[in-house]
C-alpha cells in the first residue's frame, strides 16, 4: 500500500514539472512576456541555473537535519510541497507585458526551489516503503504513475482552456488568461495528489531514531571520500555532469519547440501529452530491468540514446514531424535514467543515511546546474537556439566516461 501512495507524490508533483517547466508557462514567458523566443529562452534558463545554485547549496544541509529527527523528511516535504504549490498559483499575475519579466522569473526561481527542495526528500523515502528486490519496481513506478497521471490534466489544459473559443470563467484569450490559468490548476493538482502519501508517511510508516550523532559536515564528507573516492561519491560525480544535460532538456523543451519549430500552445500541451505516454512505458520498462540488470548499465544506454537525440534535434531535424518523432524518444529514456539514478542512490546508502544522501544527490544534480543552462542560454544568446541545444552533448558524454568508472552495483546492493 504504501508504494501506491509514495507513486502519488509523483504524479502530484509532475504536474508542476510539465506545465510550468518544461511546455506551457516556458513558452509563454518566452514567447508572450519577453516577446523574443530566443532571449526568453536564454533568460529562463539562466534563472533554471540560479536556482540550481541555490539547492546545491542548501539541499545536503536541509537533508542531514531531516535526518535527525524520526518524522524529519516526511515534515520537510510537507512545507515545501506547500511552499511550491503557493508560488505556482502566483504565475496567474504574470501578463504578457515586458513589465512582468522579472516578476515571472522571481515566480519561477522560487517556485522551483521549493519543488527540487521537496524532492530531496521524497527521494529519500523510497526505502522506506520497499527492499532491495522491488526497489527498482517501485521507483519505477512511481515515475511511471507520474507521466501517464499528467495526461488528463493536459488533456483537460488543452479541451477547456486552449483550444475553444468561450473559455470557462469569462477568461479573456487575447489577454492570454487561459494560459496564464494553467499553472493554477497544477497547483491545484499539486495540492490534492499530495496530500494523500504526505498523511499515509506521517502517520502510517514507523521512523527509527537516528543514534548518529556524527557532525553534518563529517558525515557528509564520509559519504564520498574516505581515503579515496567512495563508490558513492564516483556515482556523484557521473551524476553532477549528466545531470546538467538532463535539467536543460526538461526545462528548454517547450521553450525549444516553440522557437525553433512554431508550435502552439494547443501543440505543446498535444507533444506534452504523447511524450508522457511514452514516457510512461520507457519508465515501466526501465524499472523493471532495475531489479533485472545493473542501474549502471541502464544510466549508460539512456545517455547514449539521449545524446544522440539530441544531435538529431539540433542539427538533422527541420519538421515538426521529425522533432516530433525525436521528442518521444528522449521522452522514452529520460524517465528511465532518473529513476534508475535514484535508484542506484538509494541502494549506496544505509536507512540512516537516507535524508543526507539524497541532499548529496540533490547537490551533485545542482552543483554545477548552472553550467548547462548558462552554456545553454549563452550560446543561444550569440548563435541560436539550436547551437544551445547542441552544446549539451559536452555534458553528456563527459558523463559517460565518468559513469564507466563507477563500481557496478549488483541488483541494487550496497556497492562496498
Amino acid at each position: 500500500m504504501g508504494k501506491l501512495f509514495y507513486a502519488l507524490y509523483d504524479l502530484a508533483n509532475s504536474a508542476y514539472t510539465i506545465i510550468v517547466v518544461t511546455f506551457i508557462t516556458s513558452a509563454y514567458f518566452a514567447n508572450q512576456i519577453v516577446g523574443n523566443p530566443q532571449l526568453g529562452a536564454a533568460y529562463w534558463q539562466w534563472t533554471a541555473g540560479l536556482c540550481g545554485i541555490l539547492v546545491a547549496v542548501t539541499g545536503p544541509l536541509l537533508g542531514s537535519l531531516a535526518d535527525k529527527e524520526p518524522k524529519g523528511k516526511i515534515n520537510l516535504l510537507h512545507t515545501f510541497t506547500i511552499f511550491c504549490v503557493l508560488f505556482t498559483s502566483l504565475f496567474w499575475f504574470a501578463k504578457p507585458s515586458v513589465d512582468y519579466i522579472w516578476y515571472a522569473l522571481i515566480i519561477f526561481l522560487l517556485s522551483n526551489y521549493f519543488y527540487e527542495a521537496a524532492v530531496i526528500f521524497y527521494n529519500s523515502l523510497l526505502k522506506s516503503c520497499s527492499n532491495e528486490n522491488n526497489i527498482g519496481k517501485t521507483s519505477g513506478f512511481a515515475f511511471a504513475l507520474g507521466y501517464i497521471g499528467c495526461v488528463p490534466i493536459l488533456l483537460f489544459s488543452l479541451y477547456v482552456f486552449v483550444l475553444p473559443d468561450t473559455i470557462p470563467f469569462g477568461l479573456d484569450k487575447s489577454k492570454f488568461e487561459n494560459i496564464r490559468f494553467i499553472p493554477v490548476i497544477a497547483a491545484i493538482w499539486f495540492l490534492i495528489f499530495s496530500y494523500p502519501m504526505i498523511n499515509y508517511f506521517k502517520h502510517h510508516i514507523e521512523y527509527k531514531e537516528n543514534s548518529d550523532q556524527t557532525p553534518v559536515f563529517k558525515k557528509l564528507i564520509a559519504l564520498i571520500w574516505k581515503n579515496k573516492f567512495t563508490s558513492t561519491g564516483k556515482f556523484l560525480l557521473a551524476r553532477m555532469i549528466y545531470s546538467d544535460a538532463l535539467i536543460v532538456l526538461i526545462a528548454g523543451g517547450g521553450v525549444y519547440a516553440s522557437g525553433v519549430f512554431g508550435f502552439t500552445p494547443g501543440e505543446l500541451l498535444k507533444l506534452a501529452i504523447f511524450a508522457n505516454l511514452v514516457a510512461f512505458v520507457g519508465v515501466l520498462l526501465g524499472g523493471y530491468l532495475n531489479d533485472k540488470i545493473s542501474s549502471k548499465i541502464i544510466i549508460l544506454t539512456c545517455i547514449v540514446a539521449l545524446t544522440s537525440c539530441v544531435f538529431y534535434s539540433s542539427i538533422i531535424a527541420q519538421t515538426k514531424a521529425q522533432f516530433f518523432t525525436n521528442v518521444m524518444v528522449i521522452s522514452f529514456f529520460i524517465g528511465s535514467i532518473q529513476s534508475a539514478s535514484r535508484v542506484m542512490m538509494t541502494g549506496l546508502l544505509k536507512d540512516d543515511d537516507q535524508g543526507s544522501g539524497f541532499g548529496l544527490f540533490s547537490f551533485s544534480g545542482r552543483i554545477t546546474a548552472f553550467a548547462g543552462p548558462l552554456l545553454v542560454g549563452t550560446m543561444t544568446f550569440f548563435y541560436s537556439q539550436r547551437i544551445g541545444l547542441l552544446s549539451i552533448s559536452i555534458f553528456f558524454i563527459l558523463g559517460f566516461i565518468l559513469m564507466l568508472f563507477v563500481d557496478k552495483d549488483q541488483k541494487n546492493k550496497k556497492i562496498p
